[in-house]
């Protein structure tokens, strides 16, 4: 079986975003091509994962007991590649920063800006909302 961690990185998303079109906007594919890559893991599986309908997609049986594993393949390359790239010296990732509107107006820009500095190789999520939300 061929093990290709896009395909995983497709069936993720789309699960998540419930959308081929959306899951292809976000992960810079066409839409074919995240249909193609989850048909092939269908095939490769031998196991339906998604019903497809005009609204978009839902998972089915097959594919929510199979997400979880997707997605913990996924989670582990990601925590692999930023030990490689730390390895070599690029210390490189995603920070998520819950924040309220104000804050993030007012005093994250110059916050990230000097982090930029030293660490030019991570990335920066920004969620906002209520301290509920945030949390």
């Amino acid at each position: 079986m061929e093990m290709n961690l896009q395909k995983y990185v497709s069936f993720v998303k789309t699960a998540e975003c419930g959308s081929f079109t959306k899951a292809a906007e976000l992960l810079n594919y066409s839409q074919s091509s995240i249909s193609r890559m989850i048909g092939d893991l269908e095939r490769d599986w031998k196991a339906a994962l998604l019903e497809r309908s005009a609204g978009g997609v839902r998972l089915i049986s097959d594919g929510m007991k199979l997400l979880p594993y997707a997605k913990n393949v996924v989670a582990e390359f990601e925590k692999l590649q930023m030990e490689i790239d730390e390895l070599n010296g690029l210390q490189s990732g995603l920070i998520r920063i819950g924040t309220f509107s104000s804050v993030a107006t007012h005093w994250l820009p110059n916050i990230i800006k000097e982090f930029q500095k030293d660490y030019p190789n991570i990335d920066y999520e920004l969620l906002l909302g209520d301290y509920t939300e945030t949390v």
